[in-house]
């Protein structure tokens, strides 16, 4: 009776261990203390400035970084907080290579206030960028 009871007991204690709280990840509120202004990508360290960050080394690619080579457009706004809020994908060559829904898996940027922005004005700012081939 001994054996079928810890037979029974045990799956019960291991799935008990498996029912833990997933953990919850608190997004940041976007938080705009004036209007946004749109800025030329010359002018965004007048503004903000992407915070240093250690670089992380991936094992493979990305799964929002598109196959083969293209170029494309998009803006990103940076909230007075600092947070990189949102990107809207403008334009891609070829068309169709980069999508919005690729760059919105895209990592999120934090930036720090430039010493000039002491208003922590928010901004949006058009990003080019190019991927090439390597050979």
């Amino acid at each position: 009776m001994n054996k079928y009871f810890s037979l029974l007991f045990l799956p019960v204690i291991i799935l008990s261990g498996c029912q833990t709280q997933p953990e919850t990840v608190q997004v940041p509120q976007a938080v705009f203390n004036t209007n946004v202004i749109t800025i030329e990508h010359s002018q965004l360290n007048q503004y903000w400035s992407l915070e240093q960050i250690k670089p992380v080394m991936l094992n493979k690619r990305p799964d929002w970084l598109p196959r083969g080579a293209g170029k494309g457009e998009y803006y990103i706004t940076i909230d007075s907080n600092g947070n990189e809020v949102s990107k809207e994908l403008i334009s891609s060559q070829p068309e169709g290579w980069m999508t919005q829904k690729l760059v919105n898996k895209m990592p999120k940027q934090q930036y720090e206030p430039a010493a000039l922005n002491v208003k922590r004005v928010p901004v949006k700012v058009k990003v080019d960028f190019e991927i090439k081939r390597m050979n």
